[in-house]
């Protein structure tokens, strides 16, 4: 093994942990393997310092619990910092978009997320990081996990090895359908070794008007077996709060009813509702303008009146902004037993090739 013949005893081992299901069940990976060697490792975790108030206390429970001994990578800067120096523009932009620059999203993770990791493998001087990256997340994960396989030396991002354990889990068969996120391999293994988990994966909300049921925020289970009955149910994952990314999604419904204060911040102190409105579908703006008009609310039929009264509006239309953006979700296409026959076939072979073969990344072996 490469880190091994280079660096013996001395390698200096880290787990990269979000305290997510994905990075909770490599670590356990991970603290299974080294007791049993008695090698020693760390956890980083970057706190972005717009966490999830569950993520918080529970990575403290957690590795308290555990002995971990977890380093926080945290940023030089704040998220509101970050949107007072950059704006905001469009939230739906991709990240790599660059129709009109670097979207603020983008220069939101770097600055939260990227630079503070990269400082903290630079200090600690880590040789080999393993993380919790799935191949089925994404069709971006899974193209970098088809490029680079479990483990790669990260010459451009991290300047490490990075080793990824789970990366095929749930996802030879997912594959054909990225984003699709299912998980059957990670739950089956949490509950089968009595994990505890984050809370925040029993914090879902059922974002559906067609829903009549009493329990607002329901957990995991009830809320996957919501969703097998057609209901728009959301599921929040581990990661900054005020993030725009996951809006397609739902997530400012969700905020709204789970974490109002989180809304209102992104609203009011971060500036995202004149972006917001200017983004709503055309006649779902104008028609509340000619409300609140009706109202008395604005003395303008116009959007910066709106914004002006914006404190009145919400009282008014609480809901106003809840499915903005909902629209720009790409439809996935529904593939044909055939297709889905094809693309999968094309997965186990990307698998089978990423486990066999002795192959180069970066000029330097894979490790084995």
């Amino acid at each position: 093994m490469k880190v091994q013949n280079d660096y013996g005893d001395n390698a200096r081992i880290v787990v990269s942990c979000s305290f997510g299901i994905d990075s909770i069940v490599t670590l356990h990976l991970v603290k299974k393997v080294a007791e049993k060697l008695g090698i020693a490792f760390d956890v980083v975790w970057n706190n972005t310092l717009n966490e999830y108030p569950q993520t918080r206390k529970y990575a403290r429970e957690l590795s308290e619990a555990w002995g971990l001994n977890t380093i926080e990578a945290r940023p030089l800067t704040t998220l509101t910092k970050v949107y007072e120096e950059n704006g905001v523009d469009s939230l739906f932009k991709r990240k790599g978009d660059r129709s009109d620059g670097k979207p603020v999203i983008e220069k939101c993770c770097h600055h939260l997320k990227h630079q503070p990791m990269r400082k903290a493998i630079r200090e600690h001087g880590w040789h080999l990081m393993f993380n919790g990256v799935r191949a089925g997340e994404s069709r971006q994960r899974w193209m970098s996990a088809r490029r680079d396989g479990e483990i790669y030396y990260s010459r451009s991002e991290w300047k490490t090895w990075v080793a990824r354990p789970i990366l095929w889990w749930t996802s030879l068969t997912d594959s054909f359908n990225y984003g699709n996120n299912r998980q059957e391999d990670v739950w089956d293994y949490v509950k089968k070794f009595a994990i505890p988990y984050n809370p925040i994966y029993d914090m879902n909300a059922v974002i559906d008007d067609k829903y009549s049921g009493n329990a607002l925020v329901v957990d995991r289970e009830t809320a996957q077996e919501l969703a097998a009955q057609g209901y728009n149910v959301f599921m929040p994952r581990t990661g900054c709060q005020a993030c725009p990314i996951p809006i397609k999604r739902g997530y400012l419904r969700y905020l709204r009813q789970v974490f109002p204060r989180v809304f209102r911040a992104m609203l009011f102190q971060l500036g995202f509702a004149r972006v917001l409105l200017a983004e709503m579908d055309e006649d779902e703006r104008e028609a509340l303008i000619r409300e609140m008009s009706a109202f008395g609310v604005v003395d303008e039929p116009t959007q910066d009146a709106i914004i002006e009264r914006l404190e009145m509006v919400l009282k008014l239309r609480p809901c106003a902004f809840d499915s903005v953006g909902t629209g720009h979700r790409k439809k996935r296409k529904k593939l044909s037993e055939e297709e889905k026959q094809k693309v999968a076939e094309l997965a186990e072979k990307s698998h089978r090739d990423a486990l066999e073969a002795e192959s180069i990344h970066y000029g330097r072996k894979v490790i084995r």
